[in-house]
């Protein structure tokens, strides 16, 4: 039982629908596995990533603005994700040293922060090993490019096209 697929008259023996179920299904295994273990450790996803990104650059940390617009969130979740790392002890907020906004903050990383994401990128690192155990460095290399393929069709849809 073959399908055509409209794009480029390429055919498969499986439904478009399952493979793309399955896709989604390993997403949200491995989301929920990370997930689990960031509530063991009371950081959850948005908080981790912002942790992790102020770690990266303490000393030129963009605005609350640009880390809603590089984290893809708002900026309000920004102020509450910043304000739950403060509260917990991830991180530290002070007043900027320059003298121009008195408003403006400096945010640094605290070693109870740098500790959370030690443990965290270790566990991170043991669940994607797991996730990709057996699998030949080939099929390793053939499967990130089967997934840039469908990346790069998604892409070329993405401003919702008329279907025919």
């Amino acid at each position: 039982m073959e399908q055509k697929n409209n794009n480029e008259g390429l055919t498969t023996t499986r439904d478009a629908r399952e493979i793309i179920h399955k896709f989604i299904q390993t997403n949200r295994l491995h989301r929920r596995i990370i997930e689990r273990y960031g509530d063991r450790v009371e950081l959850n996803c948005a908080a981790h990533r912002m942790l992790y990104f102020i770690s990266k650059d303490e000393e030129n940390l963009p605005s609350q603005k640009e880390l809603a617009q590089r984290l893809k969130i708002s900026p309000a979740a920004v102020a509450t994700t910043l304000k739950k790392l403060e509260t917990d002890g991830y991180v530290e907020r002070c007043r900027a040293h320059d003298g121009c906004d008195c408003r403006a903050n400096e945010i640094s990383i605290t070693d109870k922060g740098r500790r959370a994401l030690t443990d965290t990128e270790k566990y991170f690192r043991y669940v994607d090993t797991t996730a990709l155990c057996g699998f030949s460095d080939d099929e390793l290399d053939t499967l990130c490019s089967l997934l840039d393929r469908i990346q790069d069709n998604l892409h070329s849809i993405e401003d919702i096209p008329e279907i025919d």
